[in-house]
Parts: structure tokens; sequence; C-alpha cells
């Protein structure tokens, strides 16, 4: 499978984050951004940093942004920028443009002007922190979708073990256990796998499935063999 490229515009923490991961996975990037201080930070390890104004169209062509598979927009607060470099990548055929923005009412606009997907990291985020704070043995949470989240659950130490196939999640909970963090050690479980307490996993599943399967595991219930 040819490795994929991408172009990272905007060089917050944000598209910093996004720039980091995608070298992590081993794909190609070009970074982007008008600030030549933020692209200073990444230029230490990423030769493919330029000081640009996406805006420019010509300047894009010559950065070779016409030939990436996907362009990530990561403005956010600046939503000018975000819709004329939207503009311009869906003129020059990009397949993926991902836009973020920062306020719900952008969401249909950068869908009408090109954009294949529109995130809102601080909507997410603000999902996030209400989920853990009302729920204390939640450590991570992920909205995948309108429907569908994944959360990361500290099974309690007074924990009675049992199988996945015992515990059957999805027929029962309508919840899939997809990882196990256990003694600093990540694996996706089978069937004949064991939760056990002070186990770690990620549960993916409606938010209200997972809170349900949450107090079976961790509430008053505790689930014997």
């Amino acid at each position: 499978m040819a490795k994929k490229s991408f172009a990272v515009i905007g060089l917050g923490q944000f598209g910093r984050a996004v720039v980091d991961e995608l070298l992590d996975n081993g794909m190609d990037v070009i970074a982007i951004d008008n600030n030549r201080e933020a692209i200073e930070k990444v230029a230490k390890y990423l030769p493919t940093s330029f000081v640009a104004d996406s805006t420019n169209e010509q300047a894009l062509t010559e950065l070779g942004i016409r030939d990436v598979d996907a362009v990530i927009v990561a403005f956010g607060d600046n939503k000018e920028a975000s819709i004329l470099t939207t503009v311009i990548l869906r003129e020059f055929g990009i397949e993926q443009i991902i836009v973020r923005v920062d306020d719900d009412y952008y969401v249909p606009i950068m869908k009408k002007l090109g954009a294949t997907d529109v995130i809102t990291p601080q909507k997410a985020a603000g999902a996030a922190l209400a989920n853990r704070l009302g729920n204390s043995d939640y450590k991570d949470f992920y909205r995948l979708d309108s429907k569908y989240s994944i959360i990361s659950i500290i099974i309690n130490p007074g924990f009675i073990p049992v199988t996945l196939r015992e515990l059957n999640s999805k027929e029962v909970y309508g919840v899939s256990i997809v990882l196990i963090i256990r003694n600093n050690r990540s694996f996706v479980p089978g069937g004949n796998d064991s939760l056990l307490p002070d186990d770690t996993i990620y549960v993916v599943g409606t938010t209200k499935e997972i809170k349900s399967f949450r107090e079976e595991l961790n509430g008053n219930r505790k689930i014997k063999k």
C-alpha cells in the first residue's frame, strides 16, 4: 500500500498535534503556517515546513499541495482564512479536506464550501471533560460520531474476574471491549481473556450503553462467575 501524503495548514497546538501523530504513523507531511515562529518549532524535526499564506493559490501550488492525498485546515479561530483556504483546496480537487472549526454555526457552511470532514475539538473536549467529571472511573472519552463513543474505564479493585465470553458485553450491553491495558501492557482481548481488578479497558458503544455497562462493572452490582 502506497504511503499517504498530508498537508497540515495552521500550526497551533491542535495543528502541531496532528503533524506529530501523522509523522508517528509514518506519513509524508507538509506543514504550513504564515507565522514564522510556529514553523520554526516544527521545522526542527520536519524539513517540509513552510511559511506561506494558505489563501494564496500560487503559494499552495508551489508547495505541492495539489499532489497530497488530504489536507487538514487547522486554524480554528481564523474563519476567513479557513473559508478561503477550503475553497482553494476544493478547486484544486483535493480528495479529502478536513477543517477544524470552533463554532458549530460554521459546520454546514464549511461542508457546503467543500470540506469533506469538519471537526469541532473544543466541543469534543467539553464533552470529554463533562463525562470524566460525572464518572470518576472514566479515564478517556472520545466521541466517534453523533451516536458512538469510545471510553476507557478503570476496573475497580474489588471486581471479581470474569472472561469476556462469560461477560458477553456485546449481546447483553451493546458494547464492545476493544483493548485492555494491564501492568503497562496493552492487548486486543479475545473471548478467553479475563477482566481483572485495576484493568483499564477501552469500550465502544453509545454513551447510554457504556454508562449501563460501567455501572454493572463498577457499581453496586459486582459480576460473579
